[in-house]
């Protein structure tokens, strides 16, 4: 499409879809055809405002348009500022690498002033931010036009985006399937269309697999790169893209030590996008088919079987080798962490405003872990963390022989909705057993910081979408990104469209 007809056919989704965003319609989109926008990354996107190829007003009316073409079907958005993004489109943005795109804030992690943040919790459905958080001004410094807010489990605390207060957000591949979590919401925009780069975030998997099942890059960054990292410091944040450069791009504007934050100074804040330009040097790369010991998918394991095939003849070396993890260990840890902290923030909230949390405010998988954390003593949380140090102490070893770590995403490609959600009679144990089960590999690389990127690699015969996962060690993103666009480049995935497609 030439610069006129672009700006022709964005003309026209500004002109419709704004115009009938009130009453939740959108506009058609053009003869039915891929447009410019159906094959743009959020770099070109950019590329394309700078050069007064299209307006952000122009830019947000597609987004908004596409959202209500496909919101319907996924119920993916969960809190609407559009108002807000139509204000702040039409002022002088900052000037970033990201001028003028549209984007969604993933409802759980970051605080967009005067908005609703609900994590995806009745105990938080009219609480208002009263002011932006660190990584959303980041965000707004790129030049991102934030529109919205994307669905995700209560707290973040499922391996799957289905939940009571925002209900289920469905995979474009197969409606009957799991996005993920607990960045399912954003997943499912940037894998039906919507936009090209969405804000996600990653406490166990919560990035990597949401990409895999939707068919996207996820990048973990290493703990404290990005800002947001709290307490054991398990979840980061960053994005979820359909390119390897925007991953990279969106990096280099985050990245940089929060002052006061408990992780990341001294860590690389720049050199990630020009590490995408060029093929890495030969790396030895370990592929870890022992551990954990779970039952792994025929097709995900020729699936990494495949793309280690790839690596070799792409000139790294691939051997196989497992750093010697004791999961059922390292499952304790984290189950530790997760439910004390939980407690401790519900407690707290429940002192400050003087009155008890009901039953009603929470869902029932979170009123069981506060319970199950209440359980556990000040001297088990202080072994967790020590546990938590000593499995990074052991990666850190591990990488003086290996530069990455090969492994699946997740087991299975997306299990069906209902298969790792929570049910009734179970307690922390039946509970988790049941999602690591599929999310097996993901929860060590937040144990340890290490970064972990889940790389788009082949579909399934019934139709959904397979990853595999790559870890560096600690500060070795710009590695890991550059090994990950050379094998875009080797195996391209953005071509591919999932049933629920917003452009056609």
């Amino acid at each position: 499409m030439n610069r006129f007809r672009r700006r022709q056919f964005l003309g026209f989704a500004f002109a419709t879809a704004i115009s009938r965003s009130v009453q939740g319609q959108g506009a058609a989109v053009d003869g039915g055809n891929q447009t410019d926008y159906d094959v743009a990354d959020a770099t070109t996107l950019a590329q394309w405002v700078a050069r007064g190829d299209a307006s952000p007003s122009e830019l947000l009316a597609e987004a908004v348009k596409r959202l209500r073409i496909v919101n319907p079907r996924l119920n993916l958005f969960s809190q609407d500022h559009i108002e807000l993004a139509l204000r702040a489109s039409r002022a002088d943005l900052p000037q970033g690498p990201f001028t003028g795109v549209p984007f969604l804030l993933k409802d759980l992690g970051s605080q967009l002033e005067g908005t609703v943040t609900s994590s995806g919790s009745a105990l938080h459905a009219t609480a208002r931010a009263k002011q932006d958080s660190e990584i959303v001004l980041r965000f707004k410094n790129a030049g991102l036009v934030i529109f919205g807010k994307t669905n995700t489990p209560e707290f973040g605390l499922a391996l799957t985006t289905e939940g009571r207060h925002l209900g289920d957000c469905l995979n474009p591949w197969n409606l009957n399937h799991s996005t993920g979590g607990s960045s399912g919401g954003s997943a499912a925009a940037v894998a039906a269309g919507v936009i090209p780069m969405a804000h996600a975030t990653d406490g166990g998997g919560s990035i990597r697999v949401p990409a895999t099942f939707c068919g996207l890059l996820g990048l973990k960054p290493t703990r404290g790169l990005t800002p947001g990292s709290r307490g054991s410091g398990m979840s980061v944040a960053h994005v979820v893209t359909r390119s390897v450069r925007d991953s990279a791009l969106m990096l280099e504007a985050l990245a940089g030590y929060q002052s006061g934050a408990p992780y990341g100074l001294g860590l690389p804040s720049t050199g990630f996008y020009s590490a995408t330009t060029r093929n890495p040097p030969p790396l030895k790369i370990a592929i870890n088919r022992n551990e954990p010991q779970v039952n792994v998918d025929p097709e995900v394991r020729e699936a990494v079987l495949n793309s280690a095939k790839l690596l070799e003849a792409l000139g790294h070396s691939v051997e196989e080798a497992a750093p010697g993890i004791n999961y059922e260990r390292l499952n304790d840890v984290q189950n530790t962490l997760i439910a004390t902290s939980t407690t401790s923030w519900l407690n707290a909230v429940a002192r400050a405003r003087g009155y008890e949390i009901t039953a009603e405010e929470l869902e029932p998988m979170t009123h069981m872990i506060r319970r199950e954390g209440a359980r556990y003593s000040g001297a088990d949380v202080a072994e967790a963390l020590q546990m938590m140090q000593q499995f990074g102490l052991k990666m850190a070893q591990f990488h003086n022989r290996f530069d990455m770590v090969l492994q699946p995403v997740a087991a299975t490609p997306a299990p069906k909705l209902g298969a790792i959600t929570f049910r009734p009679g179970d307690d922390l144990a039946s509970y988790t057993a049941r999602f690591k089960a599929i999310s097996a590999f993901t929860h060590l690389y937040n144990m340890t910081g290490q970064p972990s990127i889940a790389v788009p690699f082949t579909m399934s015969q019934s139709g959904l979408p397979i990853g595999i996962m790559l870890s560096a060690a600690m500060g070795g993103d710009a590695r890991l990104l550059g090994l990950a666009a050379q094998l875009e480049r080797a195996n391209p995935w953005r071509q591919r469209r999932p049933l629920i497609w917003s452009g056609t």
